[in-house]
């Protein structure tokens, strides 16, 4: 992982995104970013602390850790992604695949430019993988996210296990004894591989890689911190697969309960208000709601507009309409990456934009397009 910092060719000259991103991904008219090849894997960049602030408020909020529901779901989405990249290799080397090492290093090699994590291999050994990770964007997602590419490499269930903090540690991977437990309790059903029908986002583009240039004016690839940052709030991001997050929270609300999808939800609403509150007085609460002291960013404005637009950039679904009937506020999005999230977001947004509390008088979802309504 070493080898990708400094390294010439990686990224843009002109615009700095990793071209891994820029000429693998296709930004599409209908907010929705995907692989230009197959299987068509759906990407997002996610806010890595919202997701942090997520998990950690569920697990008060439940009492309990429920990190291994996390890596439950990242670890079958993961799974199936990897299952079906790996046909797709199989079919252009005539069926043969490389040995398991270096299959494992192909897998793992560029999460450093996605913003995930800093790895780097200490051995690989029959039925372990040990590998020294820096700056994990999520403990609980990365542990699925290495078990279930140890299953897709070598054909056997496996677990993770992690020792270390939240900013460095050890991931030992080893085959899970009587199947894995991370597995269990979810639907098997394939999501991949099917090719996008909308056209693709109508935009100003970087000469050199074809990357929309909103998105480098959105964020900035620190390449020696495995860090993806929103240049307007400090917040780090991951560009990640849309569908595996999705699992989890699918995960989190079947083994939780419905209620939780509403407490998501109000999370959502919780931090994102924060954080626009933040932008809109030129502070900096960089953990998220209750840390302090906060401090001056110099990163001053927030304009619901303007961030409303940015969504298609970033994979979050393409916001078709934003307007007022009486005292109420209707958005609708079309193609939101999670129904919950985004209207959490969103609700913050606006609670944020008009400088007091609203309550979501209606959530509907109909199809691919969601429709909110908020009042005071």
């Amino acid at each position: 992982m070493q080898a990708f910092k400094g390294v010439k060719g990686l990224y843009c000259d002109i615009c700095g995104i990793p071209l891994g991103i820029s000429r693998g991904n296709v930004w599409y008219a209908d907010g929705t970013i995907s692989g230009k090849y197959p299987p068509y894997i759906k990407g997002t960049f996610f806010d890595v602390d919202e997701l942090g602030f997520l998990f950690r408020s569920l697990s008060e909020y439940m009492d309990y850790d429920i990190g291994d529901i996390i890596a439950g779901g990242k670890y079958h989405d993961t799974k199936e992604y990897m299952t079906a990249m790996v046909e797709k290799m199989k079919e252009t080397s005539g069926g043969t695949l490389p040995p398991d090492e270096d299959l494992y290093r192909t897998m793992l090699y560029p999460i450093c430019i996605w913003g995930i994590a800093d790895v780097e291999f200490l051995s690989i050994e029959q039925g372990k993988m040990v590998i020294a990770v820096k700056r994990p964007y999520s403990i609980p997602l990365l542990r699925g996210d290495v078990a279930g590419v140890a299953d897709v490499v070598t054909g056997r269930e496996h677990t993770a296990v992690w020792e270390g903090d939240e900013y460095e540690g050890v991931m030992t991977v080893v085959p899970a004894q009587g199947g894995s437990a991370l597995g269990k309790r979810i639907d098997e059903g394939s999501h991949y591989d099917v090719k996008p029908e909308a056209e693709e986002l109508a935009c100003v583009r970087c000469e050199a890689c074809g990357a929309p240039t909103m998105v480098s004016e959105l964020f900035e690839w620190e390449r020696d911190r495995c860090r993806i940052e929103e240049r307007s709030s400090g917040r780090r991001y991951c560009f990640n697969n849309t569908q595996g997050i999705n699992a989890v929270l699918k995960m989190l609300v079947g083994e939780l309960g419905e209620d939780t999808e509403l407490k998501i939800e109000d999370i959502a609403r919780e931090y994102s208000r924060t954080l626009y509150e933040g932008r809109a007085s030129g502070l900096d609460i960089r953990k998220g709601p209750g840390a302090d002291p906060p401090e001056m960013n110099g990163r001053e404005g927030f304009d619901l507009e303007t961030e409303l637009d940015s969504f298609p950039y970033r994979g979050w679904g393409k916001v078709s309409e934003v307007s007022t009937a009486e005292d109420a506020w209707l958005v609708t999005v079309e193609n939101p990456y999670s129904d919950i999230l985004v209207a959490g977001r969103i609700w913050g947004m606006e609670e944020a934009f008009a400088g007091g509390s609203l309550h979501v008088a209606g959530r509907v979802v109909e199809g691919k397009t969601l429709r909110l309504t908020f009042e005071p």
